[in-house]
């Protein structure tokens, strides 16, 4: 279904969810080895090969033209693509608004180059404050280096949104993170672990709920809303910097609000992240620069598009 929004055209699915948010992953390399990562929910066949810049344009722009706004540049590590800057400057420079998550280990570099772009927002995966539960966790990384990236961003003037993954071996930190964002007024996403790239035996031993951050949060915020974009509950704390809690796994509510397609580094438009029995290739309209072969597939991968999880 098309909906006119001024000279856009915006897609709608057939649960009435517009198509507004691009998330995507420009490559699967990654320098980190995190423990419960789900790369995306991407599959080794559609993350072989990386799009290059010219190609990420051509497909954002055809994105653009279809009234999608936002774009998460996501990986593996998007930060290892030396071209990074450049994919961002396209995306803002064709009316899209831009950011990024990364592990943060290469932010430093980055941080000047990255605050001359105007993007967004920087998201920083951010899973302990204890220097040898964050090796664990990241299989190797320098949390001294990441705490460095972070500050020098601030600097240049970059938003930073702290991604914090809850786990048994890290839930104790809570407070101790919440006060290092309010400390450098910075929000945050609490986000819960979910069973994605992980064996049973993995999920249950790393898997812990969010009940008991829950509770503290409904204590200590000085207020509550809950974000249109995946019905997500946003506590702001009496800093003024806001924790959004996202519940990704068995939640009809953030399903029926996702207004998200996904697109894997070799150009599947992936319509959620828990499907790999779905996607629709883009190859042929990049390699040919058809736009109409490109519109049609944004159209075909927004017609298979449907919540996950939903109210029985």
């Amino acid at each position: 279904m098309l909906r006119g929004d001024g000279w856009l055209v915006m897609l709608i699915d057939r649960y009435g969810r517009p198509l507004t948010h691009l998330r995507i992953s420009v490559t699967s390399r990654c320098n980190y080895g995190c423990i419960f990562c789900h790369r995306e929910g991407i599959i080794s066949r559609y993350s072989s090969k990386e799009l290059d810049r010219g190609e990420w344009r051509f497909l954002i722009e055809t994105a653009h033209s279809l009234g999608i706004k936002y774009y998460k540049i996501t990986g593996g590590e998007p930060l290892l693509r030396e071209d990074i800057v450049g994919i961002v400057e396209d995306i803002v420079e064709l009316g899209g608004i831009a950011s990024i998550v990364t592990n943060g280990s290469l932010l430093e570099k980055y941080a000047k180059r990255l605050a001359d772009t105007s993007l967004s927002h920087i998201n920083v995966s951010l899973h302990s404050l204890d220097r040898e539960l964050y090796k664990r966790i990241t299989m190797g990384g320098e949390l001294d280096r990441v705490i460095n990236g972070i500050l020098e961003a601030i600097d240049y003037g970059i938003n930073i949104k702290i991604d914090y993954v809850v786990l048994s071996i890290n839930y104790r930190e809570f407070k101790k993170i919440l006060d290092f964002i309010e400390k450098h007024g910075l929000d945050i996403n609490i986000i819960e672990l979910i069973p994605l790239g992980l064996t049973t035996s993995e999920y249950n031993k790393l898997h812990k709920p969010l009940d008991e951050i829950i509770s503290y949060l409904e204590r200590y915020s000085i207020d509550k809303y809950i974000r249109e974009f995946q019905s997500r509950p946003v506590y702001v704390l009496p800093s003024g910097v806001k924790a959004t809690v996202i519940k990704g796994f068995c939640n009809p509510e953030l399903c029926m609000k996702c207004t998200r397609l996904r697109v894997t580094p070799s150009g599947y438009l992936k319509t959620c992240l828990f499907r790999n029995d779905n996607l629709v290739s883009t190859i042929e309209c990049i390699v040919s620069r058809d736009r109409d072969c490109m519109v049609n597939a944004f159209k075909r991968a927004n017609s298979l598009r449907e919540p996950f999880f939903k109210n029985r």
